[in-house]
């Protein structure tokens, strides 16, 4: 009973945003650099500094958490969001890193299509986080969830399209599976923007 008349902590969805914001950073480098991998350790190192200003975040929200008595919503969903957002990061810093780690200087348009998709899953779950404030705005966030699982379901005929070209076109198998693990790991990230939809709406359908 004395929760409901004392005032909530709203600075988490400023950090949620912020996160979401560095989200899109990272995603939209990634994609011009597999337009541009001669230049490639520029992108990699920018998403680097995207990926570790998010832990940063991370942690604030983990430290406003512990000190906070009245929260948003449930302490593990917003625990369970802050992480779900940071392991995009992680996943999304970890595929970059593995272009000079395998010296790729080339890749397969498909695969330029995937980082495409994964720049606008990211996009999606932007907007989607933005309007988590006021659910009200339920409507658009559902419309941007959903939309998130259209692009997981376009990244999915991609990756089996650029999988069976790569497994009929490269003869080097070194090649083949540096390819084939860029094209699971870039689909991952667009499958961790699902699952980070999926919370938000479960949110949504709790506390609207």
């Amino acid at each position: 009973m004395l929760k409901k008349f004392l005032p909530r902590q709203e600075g988490f969805f400023t950090l949620f945003e912020k996160t979401a914001d560095t989200l899109v950073s990272a995603t939209t480098q990634f994609h011009t650099m597999l337009k541009d991998l001669p230049n490639q350790q520029q992108y990699v190192d920018a998403i680097a500094g995207f990926e570790g200003e998010a832990d940063k975040i991370t942690h604030h929200t983990f430290e406003l958490l512990h000190k906070t008595f009245i929260t948003p919503f449930d302490r593990y969903d917003i625990h369970k969001l802050t992480g779900g957002l940071d392991d995009i990061l992680d996943l999304i810093n970890r595929c970059a890193q593995r272009f000079p780690f395998y010296h790729l200087q080339s890749v397969p348009n498909d695969m330029v299509k995937l980082a495409e998709l994964s720049m606008q899953a990211s996009i999606f779950l932007n907007k989607a986080i933005y309007h988590l404030h006021n659910l009200s705005k339920s409507t658009e966030i559902f419309k941007n969830c959903d939309s998130i699982d259209n692009v997981e379901s376009e990244a999915h005929q991609v990756v089996l399209s650029g999988e069976k070209d790569l497994f009929f076109t490269e003869n080097n198998f070194k090649e083949f599976f540096k390819q084939k693990e860029i094209y699971a790991q870039t689909k991952l990230v667009i499958n961790r923007c699902q699952d980070v939809g999926n919370m938000i709406k479960g949110i949504v359908l709790e506390y609207s």
